[in-house]
């Protein structure tokens, strides 16, 4: 007998959602179903939102750097340390909300007097994104990519 894979959460869907004056944002009901109470935050590279990960995929991510035999020492302490320095762990309060520090919220221009911000599922863990921003994104992924090949379709990798 095989043993079972490990069940991921799973944080689909796009959630429309705002800021409180505190910086707290509740999380969709169904993603505290999941009963994962610590995140941590780290604002994108190439694109502005902010990832949250789920304790679990951030300790994946701290093992692939320390297990990497192929990066010598000085590379890992150096990835560890931007990784430990980039990242704030937040937790899920009690009312389901997390708070966004403010310095993420800043770099992707959201806050008290801008705090509409959408949910975006990525599986293992989920994005905040400006409304805006990310309507942008979504009109550039519909356009070719600059070889000419068009960027992975899911509905048709999925077969609907």
């Amino acid at each position: 007998m095989t043993a079972a894979a490990p069940t991921l959460p799973m944080f689909s869907g796009e959630h429309p959602r705002s800021l409180d004056s505190a910086l707290r944002v509740s999380l969709p009901k169904d993603w505290r179903g999941l009963q994962i109470e610590e995140f941590y935050l780290i604002s994108g590279s190439a694109e502005s939102y902010i990832k949250a990960m789920p304790r679990a995929d951030y300790e994946s991510k701290v093992s692939e750097i320390l297990n990497d035999p192929k990066l010598p020492r000085e590379v890992k302490n150096s990835h560890m340390r931007d990784l430990g320095s980039q990242c704030q762990k937040v937790f899920l309060d009690s009312a389901g909300r997390i708070t966004v520090p403010a310095d993420l919220c800043k770099e992707i221009g959201i806050g008290a007097d801008e705090p509409n911000m959408v949910f975006v599922g990525a599986i293992t863990g989920f994005e905040i994104w400006r409304p805006d921003t990310f309507k942008d994104w979504k009109r550039r992924r519909a356009l070719p990519k600059a070889k000419g090949k068009a960027h992975l379709d899911v509905k048709k990798f999925l077969g609907v």
